[in-house]
């Protein structure tokens, strides 16, 4: 008898150990572009959900504190996916590990049982570019150009070109576009009588105020 109960006490204990262990994130909030953390940031634990509707529920809530910094944990047998919400006023990049990602803020990272994650989350504010586009080395009326743009934190540029803008252009913008906070790369294909030619040329948005930028070709 007293074998039999020695044997379900370490079973049980097993159990614990094995199936009830504990999920844990800690990191930090963060514009990685200024190294400031973020404030009052919501983060959340979730959990699938069996029932209809399906999708997941919130099972746990912090926020990150005034350095932008937080930990949020539970123990159980569920399988847990981390979330943070940040507000409309900042693009957000994702989760970032050792400065490298490994999930895109609109997905939400499944942590591993028994195992603490260390990571940040990245996002940035928003500023507006107000541009001034000039053909500086025009040819005549049959010129072209068209650009593309990629900001630091993509993989690469976006896959269509840009409207044509024809001839010896002086665009002035009115400086409303909204655009994140840091550098903008820009790749032009300009085409003129003379030949067709390909240029970069880069751009850092400040936070919030207004960005003043000559893409001068």
């Amino acid at each position: 008898m007293k074998f039999i109960i020695l044997f379900f006490i370490h079973l049980t204990f097993l159990s614990c150990t094995k199936f009830g262990r504990t999920h844990t994130a800690k990191g930090r909030v963060m514009n990685p572009i200024t190294g400031e953390g973020i404030p009052d940031v919501e983060m959340k634990l979730l959990k699938s959900t069996l029932g209809l509707p399906g999708g997941k529920k919130s099972v746990k809530e912090a926020t990150s504190n005034s350095d932008g910094f937080f930990e949020i944990s539970k123990s159980g047998l569920n399988v847990y996916y981390l979330q943070c919400n940040t507000s409309a006023d900042y693009y957000e990049l994702g989760w970032f590990e050792n400065g490298q990602q490994i999930s895109t803020a609109a997905t939400d990272f499944k942590l591993k049982m028994g195992k603490t994650l260390h990571a940040d989350f990245y996002a940035v504010p928003y500023g507006q570019l107000h541009w001034h586009i000039q053909n500086v080395n025009c040819e005549g009326s049959t010129d072209t150009m068209w650009y593309k743009i990629k900001y630091q934190y993509d993989s690469d540029f976006l896959s269509l070109w840009s409207f044509p803008i024809d001839g010896c252009a002086d665009i002035i913008g009115n400086g409303s576009d909204k655009m994140e906070m840091g550098n903008h790369i820009i790749y032009m294909k300009i085409k003129r009588p003379s030949g067709t030619i390909y240029k970069y040329d880069t751009v850092f948005v400040n936070e919030n105020g207004v960005t003043n930028f000559d893409l001068l070709y």
